[in-house]
């Protein structure tokens, strides 16, 4: 048996042998987590997403990647809730990074000025490597 790390749209995500946690939305390796944002953050979902965030990082975490290759679009309450999560990690020692994002993603990161705030990679790979 594992520990539970929480939900991500409704999926319970459990800590197997130390070390590795697969799910639809979540990787967990050593203390790099990898988060999937299945859909866009609005202003309705926003809010639920950066719960689930919180209470999966209650743990000690040395970076997050956050996947967005599966969103179109970031509310304003979507970005805050990067924002706020950036902060936390910085404040403790660790880095958020993005990847795999589209070009509309790529635009609000730009025009909102966060792509001077966060790094951004093309792929997970290359986030992974750099951390």
């Amino acid at each position: 048996m594992g520990r539970c790390l929480g939900t991500i749209g409704g999926r319970k995500l459990t800590l197997a042998k130390g070390e590795h946690v697969y799910g639809d939305h979540l990787e967990i390796t050593g203390k790099v987590i990898v988060i999937y944002i299945d859909g866009d953050l609005t202003t309705a979902s926003s809010p639920e997403a950066g719960a689930e965030i919180d209470e999966i990082l209650s743990d000690s975490v040395d970076n997050l990647i956050i996947n967005v290759e599966k969103v179109n679009f970031i509310a304003s309450t979507g970005l805050r809730i990067i924002l706020a999560l950036g902060k936390r990690l910085k404040n403790d020692g660790a880095e958020l990074v993005v990847c795999l994002m589209n070009s509309t993603t790529k635009s609000v990161f730009e025009l909102s000025g966060f792509s001077k705030l966060f790094r951004t990679f093309e792929t997970e790979e290359e986030a992974l490597e750099s951390l």
